[in-house]
């Protein structure tokens, strides 16, 4: 805490002698002693209350069981986001060779020899289109 040292101590101890005097110097030092003695136990005393009180061990120990779990569940989202992306990595390829095997227009599918497969009800995508043409301009 204070940096004192050997000659600090030296100049005390002569100042203290010629202050305070020879004969009652030895009580002196006895009675500071003494004070300084019960300074130090009523420190740790207060040191040692407020350790137990917040037992800083088990606090670092629930820190570190939680980081833990933290890196655990930090794993774990990316690997599900890695596979999520793959997977879409995928359907993204088997749509783009299912569009690519699959005839373009009808009149294609009427020119390779097939019969029209194509139903006469609007599909989704129509209706879609109508919706939105609803919503921008409304009757």
């Amino acid at each position: 805490m204070f940096d004192v040292g050997f000659w600090e101590i030296l100049l005390i101890l002569i100042l203290a002698l010629v202050v305070i005097g020879p004969e009652r110097l030895p009580g002196a030092a006895r009675t500071l002693g003494l004070w300084v003695g019960k300074g130090r136990r009523y420190i740790e005393g207060v040191k040692s209350e407020v350790e137990q009180e917040f037992d800083i061990s088990e606090f670092k120990r629930v820190i570190h069981n939680q980081e833990i779990q933290l890196n655990e569940l930090q794993q774990k989202v990316n690997q599900s986001s890695r596979m999520s992306a793959d997977d879409l990595l995928g359907t993204h390829e088997h749509t783009h060779n299912i569009v690519e095997e699959t005839p373009a227009s009808e009149e294609e599918l009427v020119a390779s020899g097939e019969s029209s497969t194509i139903s006469e009800e609007p599909s989704v995508v129509d209706e879609e289109e109508k919706v939105d043409q609803q919503i921008k301009n409304p009757e």
